[in-house]
């Protein structure tokens, strides 16, 4: 059998794994809701809808990003996970390279949060079209960087995944790392005034921003005249360039996620 014969066999291993685990429906279902809770209580603490469809397409857009979390419990315990539990003794010692058994994980992983994604993106145009008879093109653009993204998550679990000794670590340094330190390092630098389009956190946000940058994601948020009496101008970030961080992010995540596992010792 033939290397590539054992990398289809692993990811469709991997994925009905995925398809099996409770943790894909209770994401599905968390994003039904997240879109859900927009659709219902935005009317009626808003007076309404707003009129622009721009504008509602990024709040209904906290579903694709809400899913998108998905791959990091995917991925938490993709290598991590056969050490603590030790069945990499059985795996990483058959015939199939542990760079094939890898690379099978991360793309059965990829396949099942892209389900996530286009489950959510389903949601927002249906809505969008019942409600404004229309679909912004900015729709399927925030498709495309929100699967970027999705890759540089996963990438980035990934990493965290083979040197870690748990896949309980892994999955929260993961989550800490994208969320949190992430996230202040881009609000730091974004009052400071310097470029923030390599951080993690804002090629997340691009799926937002490529609707109209901050000006449309606060739009009806903040007062009139609100906007003066920030501390700070905001900045939308070059999305050209999240998308080539985003890039980054995938190669040296997934790259170094193979060379570390492949010399990391089963004991």
């Amino acid at each position: 059998m033939s290397e590539f014969e054992k990398l289809r066999v692993v990811t469709g291993y991997e994925f009905l794994k995925h398809i099996r685990r409770k943790r894909l429906w209770v994401i599905l279902g968390l994003t039904l809701i997240a879109e859900l809770v927009v659709l219902i209580l935005f009317p009626v603490l808003m007076d309404g809808y707003p009129k622009s469809v721009m504008a509602m397409a990024v709040m209904l857009t906290i579903g694709p990003s809400f899913a998108t979390f998905g791959a990091i419990f995917f991925a938490g315990d993709a290598i991590a996970g056969e050490f603590e539990n030790k069945t990499g003794y059985i795996l990483f010692t058959n015939p199939v390279k542990r760079i094939t058994l890898i690379t099978g994980k991360y793309l059965a992983s990829y396949a099942a949060v892209i389900l996530l994604v286009i489950f959510g993106y389903v949601i927002v145009s249906i809505s969008l079209l019942a409600i404004y008879q229309e679909v912004p093109v900015e729709t399927a653009k925030s498709f495309g960087l929100c699967l970027l993204y999705v890759g540089g998550a996963l990438s980035v679990t990934f990493f965290f995944s083979s040197v870690s000794k748990g896949a309980m670590g892994a999955t929260v340094i993961s989550l800490v790392f994208i969320m949190v330190i992430s996230g202040i390092l881009e609000s730091v630098l974004m009052m400071a005034d310097k470029p923030v389009w390599f951080l993690l956190s804002t090629a997340g946000d691009s799926m937002i921003y490529v609707y109209g940058g901050f000006e449309l994601l606060l739009e009806g948020m903040i007062p009139a005249g609100g906007m003066g009496m920030m501390p700070f101008e905001l900045k939308t970030p070059d999305i050209g360039l999240c998308v080539l961080s985003m890039i980054m992010y995938i190669v040296a995540g997934f790259v170094l996620s193979i060379w570390i596992s492949k010399r990391r010792q089963l004991t």
